[in-house]
């Protein structure tokens, strides 16, 4: 707020700091909800946090100061994904998109097509699954992909057992 000589009232200006925003894309039901986070760098304690409806939400944060973020994006029976945010003095624009827990292709189906990814990553060194997919094959969150998740997907995929 400011107010001068010339303002009758107190004005209301614009937040300090820029904006980030963008479309979060997910999977499941519209009616789910998605968090979305952003965290000074070394806290885990959201500056700025939104809940969004729907599998394409947009969000936005104003007033973002100067420094580095780590944005988090979650919603139920997904992989919470995290990106790095460097903000200085323009607006950043970013789109985020998480998927659900072994939907390895990002289709938003847990398929053969994700079974075969993660049977080619156990059996051949030259399809390895790193990072953010990594963690969305190691359906049994043990912090490897191993013959257990590809059976664990198979159950899923054929209705035996659901995650």
């Amino acid at each position: 707020w400011t107010q001068g000589e010339d303002d009758e009232y107190p004005v209301l200006g614009d937040a300090p700091g820029v904006t980030v925003s963008g479309m979060v894309t997910s999977f499941g039901k519209e009616s789910e909800q998605t968090t979305v986070q952003l965290c000074p760098a070394g806290s885990e304690t959201p500056a700025f946090s939104v809940t969004l409806t729907g599998t394409h939400a947009m969000y936005s944060f104003k007033g973002v100061e100067a420094g580095t973020y780590t944005m988090k994006v979650s919603k139920a029976n997904h992989v919470t994904r995290e990106y790095t945010v460097v903000v200085g003095n323009s607006s950043i624009p970013l789109d985020a998109k998480i998927h659900l827990l072994g939907d390895v292709t990002g289709d938003g189906q847990i398929t053969e097509a994700d079974q075969q990814m993660i049977y080619n990553h156990i059996n051949d060194d030259a399809q390895q699954l790193s990072d953010y997919l990594f963690r969305v094959g190691d359906v049994n969150g043990d912090g490897k992909i191993t013959a257990v998740d590809k059976k664990l997907m198979y159950n899923h995929i054929h209705g035996k057992t659901l995650w």
